[in-house]
């Protein structure tokens, strides 16, 4: 584009080079402040007019405005005419680059005749405009679940590389696809009120908009965002995404019982251990068993009981009242991606925060908790707990950070135990 731009000014150049105005008066002059601009893809430019003498009252210099880039799609200009005030020699507009992505374009200005003023040698100004890059716009997951409040995310990509702002906005523009069965301010709301995706701040990669559920109603759940291409921006490989309007989770939909299937986060865990002392794993409580069932049971207190667990879980995890928190977006740093998710927080009476047979401290504390597949997976989330048999480096590690201070809950980001658990019919 740049070497496109200096060959095109070349020419220009010598065009205005052969131009000179062959009049020889003793009429003041005006002239724009030079033959050619640029218009920058992202900034402002200012252009000047000059006349050759301070002027005595107040003088409009009106101009023609005309060339390929088109105004209000390419650009905005602030005026069609200067204002010299009195006393003054010079006078300057503003234009501004728009959405500016068509190669080749230029805007050109033309001097209008002046009484009591000759135009002179610049009467005709020529501005190339440079062009913006193209955003290429995909939603980071094609599915979110609105419980209380989500954040649907978009990355922006250009030239094939990941965006990153530094102090400028972007702002993408989306629409609600008609196919959507869940009606904005019924049962849910766009938090700020504008269909748009906005990227702001420093290094940010994604463009973001918050969503905050309002209603449930039967059949009224779906809701389809599609971005919107034009201008700046193109429609990358995942242009729509659809949000169910689940609504907050009830401790009721937790009741019953729930055998033991896997730990997800085996492998992440190992991972981070590693880079501590391998030898941090060697006890980790892996020994859970298929019998293993945990059972939610509502009255007048919730509780969990665990008489039917057998396996390592029985060493952090005690019969008592549960108590739910807030559900909300949880960074999930074992998956790929580490994306936001709704979790409950839920409130346990008592646990042993050792996670161990032999040593013993047991206290109020707190674990996550998700339903998945249609809520017939319990995904149970244990991040606040100080290990005794295992990850002992790395808790201490989490305690003493290189720089600033630990995190309230040291073991939550990068070391959580993750079991997922089926429910029993």
């Amino acid at each position: 584009m740049r070497k496109i731009l200096f060959i095109y000014v070349l020419m220009l150049a010598t065009c205005f080079l052969t131009a000179c105005s062959d009049d020889d008066n003793n009429a003041p002059t005006l002239s724009f402040g030079r033959p050619i601009y640029i218009l920058k893809a992202a900034a402002p430019l200012a252009v000047e007019v000059i006349s050759s003498v301070p002027v005595t009252e107040s003088v409009r210099v009106p101009f023609d405005i005309s060339g390929s880039a088109i105004l209000d799609e390419d650009y905005t200009i602030e005026t069609d005419a200067f204002t010299l005030e009195p006393g003054k020699t010079i006078d300057t507009i503003w234009i501004t680059p728009k959405e500016n992505v068509t190669t080749r374009r230029e805007i050109r200005l033309a001097l209008k005749e002046v009484n009591g003023f000759q135009l002179w040698n610049n009467r005709v100004a020529m501005i190339p405009v440079e062009t913006k890059d193209v955003f290429s716009c995909s939603f980071e997951d094609s599915k979110y679940d609105l419980k209380n409040e989500v954040i649907v995310k978009m990355g922006l990509m250009v030239n094939g590389k990941m965006y990153y702002t530094r102090n400028d906005e972007v702002r993408v523009p989306f629409e609600i696809d008609p196919a959507s069965t869940a009606v904005l301010g019924e049962h849910y709301e766009i938090v700020g009120g504008k269909q748009e995706l906005v990227m702001v701040g420093n290094y940010k990669s994604t463009a973001d908009v918050t969503l905050r559920f309002l209603k449930n109603e039967e059949g009224k759940d779906k809701v389809i965002f599609r971005m919107q291409e034009g201008g700046l921006f193109e429609r990358g490989n995942n242009a729509a995404t659809t949000i169910t309007v689940s609504g907050p989770t009830t401790f009721k939909a937790l009741v019953g019982k729930w055998a033991f299937s896997e730990i997800t986060s085996e492998s992440f865990i190992r991972r981070m251990a590693g880079y501590v002392d391998p030898n941090d794993c060697d006890n980790l409580p892996l020994d859970n068993r298929s019998t293993d069932v945990i059972q939610f049971i509502a009255g007048a207190s919730n509780t969990l009981n665990v008489d039917q667990v057998q396996g390592d879980l029985l060493k952090y995890l005690r019969n008592c009242e549960a108590e739910f928190g807030e559900e909300g977006p949880w960074r999930l740093y074992e998956q790929t991606g580490m994306p936001s998710r709704d979790v409950i927080t839920l409130y346990l009476s008592k646990a042993n925060v050792n996670y161990s047979a032999t040593s013993i401290d047991e206290r109020r504390v707190f674990v996550g908790v998700r339903l998945l597949n249609k809520n017939t997976t319990l995904e149970l989330r244990i991040v606040d707990y100080e290990p005794t048999d295992f990850l002992t480096r790395s808790y201490y590690d989490q305690l003493h950070p290189g720089w600033g201070e630990p995190d309230e809950f040291p073991m939550k980001d990068l070391y959580p135990l993750v079991f997922h658990f089926t429910k029993v019919e």
